[in-house]
Order: structure tokens, then sequence, then C-alpha cells
């Protein structure tokens, strides 16, 4: 199974709560930039995901947008309203045994291209629970990372900084 995990773009701290903040200008051109690049890079390698899954927050929620606004930019195959699930346990303090006993059952299913789009400290514990820590990722906002998981062993196949 191939996995994308995507840290959200660069939000603002001025909203009511955490769950609220919206994505800054800076971090939405930041995104279509990243969406950009995972569009071709999915074009060339003939991938289709089989799955979106993304935090409540409102800051993520803005990152698929603007992800799919770059990724559309690039003629990617507009069919994310069928596969996109917003899921609460991958928001900060989601815990990443719970995503990696939901993956397992996604392959199981037949799943092989997944995008999860979460926040620190869930997108690195994550990264580490999946590459049994040979990941040591570093995630400033909109970073992406792909992840070659095989059963419980992944490793870090491409890595994208905005």
């Amino acid at each position: 199974m191939n996995i994308w995990i995507m840290r959200h773009g660069e939000a603002s701290f001025n909203a009511p709560n955490d769950a609220a903040r919206n994505l800054t200008a800076n971090g939405a051109e930041n995104v279509k930039s990243q969406g950009k690049w995972l569009g071709e890079h999915l074009i060339s390698q003939k991938i289709q995901l089989d799955k979106i899954i993304v935090s409540p927050y409102l800051r993520a929620q803005q990152t698929l947008e603007h992800l799919m606004l770059g990724m559309q930019a690039v003629n990617f195959p507009q069919y994310f309203a069928n596969i996109t699930e917003t899921w609460e346990e991958i928001t900060p303090d989601g815990n990443p045994y719970t995503v990696e006993n939901y993956l397992e059952f996604l392959s199981d299913e037949g799943a092989k291209n997944i995008l999860i789009i979460s926040h620190l400290p869930l997108v690195f514990d994550l990264t580490q629970l999946l590459t049994a820590h040979k990941g040591n990722v570093q995630f400033p906002t909109s970073t992406i990372v792909e992840i070659n998981w095989v059963g419980k062993i992944g490793e870090v196949t491409q890595l994208k900084h905005a």
C-alpha cells in the first residue's frame, strides 16, 4: 500500500479555538503547489487514489480544497468527492495505532493508495509507526511524505516540502 501523509498548510492563530484556525494566504498557495506536484507524481506513476482521509479541523479541510485545486491544474482526474472521508481520529491528538488499524482494514478491503491530511504531532507519530521508527521526517506545514507500507513495515519513498 502507498500512503501519502500530509500536514495541513500554514494556518493563522487568530481563531476562537484550534479546530477553527484558517489557512493563511501563503499556506493556501503552498498547498496548491504541493497539489500540483502530487498530481504530476500520481499521473506519471499511473496511480489513482483509493481513499482520502482528512481531519475535520478547518485548516485540514481547506488544505484538501487547495490541494485539489493544485492537482486539477495538472489535469488530475476529479473524483475526490467519492473517496473522501472526514475522520475525527486524525486530529492533532489522534492515536497512530488507531490509524494503523484502519489502514490495515482498508488494505484488506483492497485499497492500494491512501492520502491522509492531518496535523502534528499525529503526522510525525504515524510516520514513525508505519516505518518502524526509520522514517524520521520533519513536518513543516504542507509537507507530504510517501510511504510504501507492506504489512507493518514501511519505507519513506518520497518527501516533498513546500
